[in-house]
């Protein structure tokens, strides 16, 4: 199984629902369960990196093309939301849920 975890900001802000999606990931690739964390990167992040392993779990962050408030639009994350059989979004109303509400309409994933 294949469980794609997506957060709008994660390392190095630091917060607890950050924590907690990350702490779920580890558990899940300790049991075996592939579950890595999609995430983006502004450019006022300080350019952290784009891919990196943290204890067990593989973080991607995709850069974002714009933002309004705390929306973070990277259409570059699209292509990393099909090929997994759960998209948890951590958060609501942000990018990455959008992108993983229409793309379960069009049939791409079999679970959103």
């Amino acid at each position: 199984m294949r469980i794609l975890r997506t957060i709008d900001s994660f390392q190095p802000n630091r917060h607890e629902v950050s924590q907690q999606a990350w702490q779920i990931s580890n558990r899940l690739e300790q049991k075996g369960i592939r579950s890595p964390l999609l995430t983006t990167v502004s450019p006022t992040d300080g350019g952290s990196l784009t891919k990196e392993t943290l204890g067990r779990v593989r973080v991607t962050r995709i850069p974002v093309q714009w933002a309004l408030g705390n929306y973070r639009v990277s259409f570059g994350m699209m292509t990393y939301l099909r090929n997994y059989h759960i998209l948890h979004s951590h958060l609501y109303r942000t990018f990455q849920t959008d992108c993983s509400f229409f793309l379960r309409r069009s049939g791409k994933n079999r679970l959103s």
